[in-house]
């Protein structure tokens, strides 16, 4: 079982050129240059850094676990890096946006653990020549970009229906010749290595599951905070008073959240007594059951 496979290569052969033509602009043009320092600032600031810190923090506590395991051996640590840096961040990472709601997690889970990740595993498993690889990988982004642009307009939905019926027909072309080019080589597979290699997608991504509704429910209230602060009264005392209240009453429930913020912000105001706030609370708990 070779550590990298020929479309992991060309993955790779591809991202270094399009960093080497980023770096010669960003090196050359003094505007690109200040809009990408710009960019590392905003990706960098200190809650992002925080987030990754907790997170690459937790995932090397699971791997160390891991590690103790009699059948765990180094070669896993690439399909673990792997997951880390691109699925695993990017679902933590949306955990926190805006547009993460009480189904977020379920969905990550029925969106990662359907066929799709035998699919997912039968393609980077069983893979091309390089020269092959080289060639599929561009055109295959070329076209799903494409695909994004066209749906993000209504007058190009045509566009997009054509080009999702192009990637339907060309993934399954490539499933019809992975699974020839499995049937060819599946005897020359390490079956412990393959399984482990299997499971390290599902496995990392139920352990991960918690800390993703930590940070969902964290940048939740940080969001229903920030929106209170326009209604009430400048005292940290009250403020912090009203908080905890705020806590007890939604707990760990990111949908009670949500609905309070719907429901119960547009109904505060600066002067409000604490009677007042208490009663809204009240009310909050009937709304949000």
């Amino acid at each position: 079982m070779d550590i990298f496979s020929t479309r992991e290569l060309a993955t790779a052969f591809w991202v270094g050129a399009i960093l080497i033509a980023v770096g010669m602009a960003i090196v050359t043009n003094k505007k690109i240059r200040q809009g990408f320092i710009g960019v590392l600032k905003c990706f960098f600031n200190r809650k992002l850094r925080k987030i990754w810190e907790i997170y690459f923090l937790y995932i090397g506590i699971i791997t160390l676990m891991f590690s103790r395991f009699p059948i765990w051996k180094n070669i896993y640590l690439k399909d673990i890096i792997l997951w880390t840096l691109f699925s695993g961040l990017t679902i933590c990472m949306n955990a926190v946006a805006g547009e993460a709601d009480e189904k977020y997690i379920s969905k990550v889970l029925k969106d990662n653990i359907r066929f799709t990740v035998v699919t997912e595993f039968l393609l980077s498993t069983f893979t091309f020549s390089l020269w092959v690889e080289l060639i599929i990988i561009p055109i295959m982004t070329a076209i799903t970009l494409l695909d994004v642009v066209a749906a993000q307009k209504s007058e190009t939905v045509a566009v997009h229906k054509l080009l999702q019926s192009v990637i339907a027909f060309i993934g399954l072309c490539l499933v019809f010749q992975t699974v020839k080019v499995g049937i060819r080589e599946y005897r020359e597979l390490n079956m412990v290595d393959t399984l482990v290699s299997f499971f390290i997608p599902m496995v990392y991504l139920l352990f991960v599951t918690p800390l993703e509704y930590v940070f969902e429910l964290y940048s939740k209230y940080e969001m229903l905070f920030i929106r209170m602060c326009f209604k009430e009264p400048r005292d940290k005392k009250v403020k912090r008073k009203r908080h905890l209240k705020v806590i007890k009453a939604c707990g760990l429930s990111v949908r009670k959240i949500i609905q309070f913020q719907k429901q119960c912000i547009p109904r505060m105001y600066v002067s409000m007594s604490d009677s007042e706030f208490e009663a809204l609370i009240s009310q909050s708990e009937e709304i949000c059951q």
